[in-house]
């Protein structure tokens, strides 16, 4: 581009590129999407007043305190868990779990409910061990915000790889830490809940980019979320429709890890990384005065001179996108140009900018005013699906919300995280596993032994249900005396529903000394997440086979559809359950694989169970269960 500044000075300049070189994909079509989502105003990109982040003057961004996270870390262990907080997210006022008052008031109903276990003091020490490579790294801010302090490729490099050493704390995926510390995830994302709890993390809820697979947006509260929007880093149009593409992951809090930056960082694919001519990361300052990177100026620089041409410069984090245009060779005697990218001045809104240099051999001139870190990320011009899409072989591991929904300690701790009520913003699982429970004869039950004895014998088997189904699931209602839950996996819906069929006859005794019997079926397919009563429900057909299911099987067995057993590891668990080789040591037995009619559904479903074994009389007639009079069964 044309300026009035001398070539040897290029300062603030914002000029919309030409159309003929206007991005690859058609901009127009983009910015008629996002106005009809949540608005994105690209000039506010004020980290401290976007973040609430409170900046402090002469601290380093990216640097820990050891000290205030061994406080935070010590405030965990007092914890009592298994229980709810009570009060705000500080609070550390503990009390038994909620869910076994659906079965009655015992003093002893809290221990029958699946508990979380003890702090990890290994996942902690595993993340206090990165945080301590957090240290300073000589970048001070200067009092005058539009002073620059030079840096060489040395600087550079080494905070790039600070950077890229604490990245898995920054923000912290759940399942990305349990692979790197060997830790179990589910062990993991228990750590965090509780760490949220107490204030050392927060948590959010962050769709993935369809293109380059980094966080759309965010929102502390998963009903907060919007149906639609752009992407902050790549701009590319989404819908949020689905939790098993939003991804939750966790904060530290300031206090412990300072990090000053305005987005999430992005994994640039193979591909893209193939382009560069220049990366080098630029922490941000509280004061807005900023860093000098060089190019083609000899001692210190981060590289040799740029070629002729037009380059890709961009950065997700700082939500920046411009082309660079190097007009011509640089001369041995071109002094190097001093080029000031104000960062508030190169955010598009909504058209890119071309920044046009008379050669290849630049200071670059860096200020964060608007105290976002900053990544000098300069790509030859390729299109944008090279630069920006991110393959699905290259994407990491994240933890879904579909998985965090159906995490024990977010059922006790995160109670009032609900979907949106709003009929644009419906969210759907792909796959989600359901359970539906009917007690066998209740209406005998009730009028055999009055309405009494029958509710205390409901709430006892309530009790045996909720303890399995709560351990890898969650109870969505009860309907009378049918419970309705979900799973996130085949293998713990199987699990638990062999655990109940075995353990309610147990712990469920009729005067006459008979057993009380359940019935169960399980389905899986994709529903439309929907908040009732306060709670996580689902609609759909899925639930109606599921329902449909259960209402087929007999006394004691569970109906399994095929659905279900097409996951290799739940037919792997229904396998294990009848050759006894788990704990369930012979007491199940397999049921006849059935063509299930059900009504409502068209063409027949396939469905084979399990049932727990009966003792046949020496008539050849069947008897009672065989129940055995040691434990109960614990998957």
């Amino acid at each position: 581009m044309n300026s009035n500044a001398p070539p040897s000075e290029i300062s603030d300049i914002r000029t919309p590129m030409s159309k003929r070189r206007r991005r690859s994909m058609n901009r127009n079509s983009i910015c008629s999407f996002a106005s009809s989502v949540t608005s994105m105003n690209f000039d506010d990109v004020d980290i401290g007043r976007n973040h609430s982040i409170n900046l402090i003057n002469g601290r380093e961004s990216h640097t820990a305190d050891l000290a205030e996270f061994d406080r935070y870390v010590s405030r965990l262990r007092m914890i009592e868990r298994g229980g709810e907080f009570s009060g705000d997210n500080n609070g550390l006022l503990m009390h038994r779990s909620s869910l076994p008052t659906l079965c009655g008031d015992d003093d002893d109903d809290a221990s029958d409910v699946s508990q979380d276990g003890e702090m990890c003091e290994e996942f902690w020490q595993f993340v206090r061990g990165i945080l301590a490579k957090a240290t300073p790294m000589g970048f001070t801010e200067l009092p005058d915000p539009e002073s620059v302090i030079p840096k060489g490729k040395k600087d550079a490099d080494a905070f790039l790889m600070k950077a890229v050493s604490i990245g898995v704390i920054n923000p912290i995926h759940p399942a990305v830490i349990a692979k790197e510390s060997g830790i179990d995830h589910e062990t993991v994302m228990e750590e965090l809940l509780y760490a949220t709890k107490v204030g050392l993390v927060d948590m959010k809820w962050t769709p993935e980019c369809e293109r380059c697979g980094s966080a759309v947006t965010d929102a502390r509260k998963i009903g907060d979320l919007p149906p639609k929007a752009c992407c902050a880093g790549c701009h590319f149009p989404n819908v949020i429709d689905t939790m098993d593409k939003i991804k939750v992951v966790f904060h530290l809090t300031q206090d412990v890890l300072y990090i000053l930056a305005d987005n999430y960082a992005c994994t640039p694919s193979c591909a893209s990384m193939a382009e560069n001519a220049l990366f080098a990361a630029v922490p941000a300052t509280s004061t807005g005065s900023g860093f000098r990177y060089s190019v083609g100026c000899g001692k210190d620089e981060l590289r040799p001179v740029l070629k002729p041409g037009l380059y890709r410069m961009h950065c997700p984090v700082a939500k920046t996108d411009n082309y660079l245009n190097v007009l011509g060779e640089a001369k041995d005697d071109d002094k190097p140009i001093k080029l000031k990218l104000r960062i508030s001045t190169i955010v598009p809104s909504p058209e890119p900018t071309t920044v046009s240099v008379a050669h290849g051999r630049i200071h670059f001139d860096v200020l964060p005013d608007t105290n976002s870190f900053f990544v000098l990320w300069i790509q030859n011009n390729k299109d944008e699906e090279t630069l920006f899409r991110l393959p699905p072989e290259e994407r990491a591991p994240y933890t879904s919300a579909t998985q965090m929904l159906h995490h024990s300690s977010f059922q006790r701790l995160f109670k009032d995280q609900v979907v949106s009520s709003d009929p644009e913003a419906l969210l759907h699982i792909t796959n989600v596993v359901l359970v539906f429970t009917d007690v066998v004869g209740s209406t005998n039950l009730y009028a055999s032994l009055g309405d009494g004895p029958a509710l205390h014998l409901v709430r006892q088997h309530y009790k045996v249900l909720f303890a399995a189904f709560t351990r890898h699931g969650r109870v969505v209602k009860t309907i009378g005396d049918a419970v309705m839950a979900s799973f996130s996996s085949g293998r713990h819906a199987i699990e638990a529903c062999a655990e109940s069929l075995y353990n309610v006859p147990k712990a469920c005794k009729l005067p006459d000394g008979s057993s009380l019997e359940i019935r169960i079926g399980i389905h899986c397919g994709s529903a439309v997440v929907v908040p009732l009563n306060g709670v996580n429900d689902y609609f759909g057909q899925t639930v109606n086979i599921s329902a449909r299911v259960e209402a087929a099987a007999k006394a004691s067995e569970c109906y399994i559809t095929e659905a279900v057993l097409a996951d290799p590891d739940a037919k792997a668990a229904y396998e294990d359950i009848i050759a006894g080789k788990n704990k369930s040591s012979q007491k199940f037995e397999a049921t006849p694989e059935k063509q299930l009619i059900l009504k409502g559904v068209k063409g027949p479903v396939r469905a084979q169970g399990i049932r727990v074994r009966r003792r046949t009389s020496e008539h050849g007639l069947v008897s009672h269960l065989i129940l055995e009079r040691q434990d109960t069964i614990q998957f």
